[in-house]
């Protein structure tokens, strides 16, 4: 079943605007154990309609809709983020969502950040090294563009945090 939802403006204030800077490509890296604390808070009160809702809109509402699915078991949210990482259009948003999709998807987001990687390459959109660690931890191989050491740290340590965020949930 797909479920079809909006947000409204003031759930966007509270859930996208005092993060999404922080959280966006690899910022999380410095930002996000400052931030976990008000990121459980806040994605502790949203829905898996809110988090559908994110991921269908734009790159600034994807990044936060990507770390708020990762505290939510449900097919509606898996899927909005395999359909997000698809329709993503470069490094400001890809990074989240590859790392929401390894966690919630496992080896089912193969896939989805293959395709992403593959058009990142052609369009030099600066995050295939990221993706392509995540197909890497996930058992897969990006032939478009290797992981370097840097992106499988990066990859390593938004990972953990989205674990975290899990874990707390």
């Amino acid at each position: 079943m797909t479920i079809i939802a909006v947000i409204s403006d003031q759930r966007l204030d509270r859930l996208v605007a005092p993060f999404y800077l922080k959280m966006m490509r690899e910022n999380a890296r410095r930002n996000g154990a400052r931030l976990l604390p008000a990121l459980i808070k806040a994605g502790r009160a949203t829905t898996p309609q809110d988090i559908v809702a994110l991921l269908g809109d734009g790159w600034r509402t994807k990044v936060m809709g990507a770390w708020f699915a990762v505290m939510h078991d449900d097919d509606d949210v898996t899927h909005a983020v395999l359909e997000a990482i698809r329709s993503s259009l470069g490094s400001l948003d890809s990074p989240p969502l590859a790392t929401a999709a390894a966690v919630l998807a496992g080896a089912q987001a193969l896939p989805a950040l293959q395709e992403y990687a593959v058009k990142d390459a052609a369009n030099n959109w600066g995050a295939c090294g990221f993706v392509s660690a995540a197909i890497e931890h996930l058992g897969g191989s990006c032939v478009a563009c290797p992981p370097i050491a840097q992106d499988k740290t990066a990859f390593t340590e938004l990972l953990a945090l989205a674990v975290r965020l899990r874990e707390q949930r």
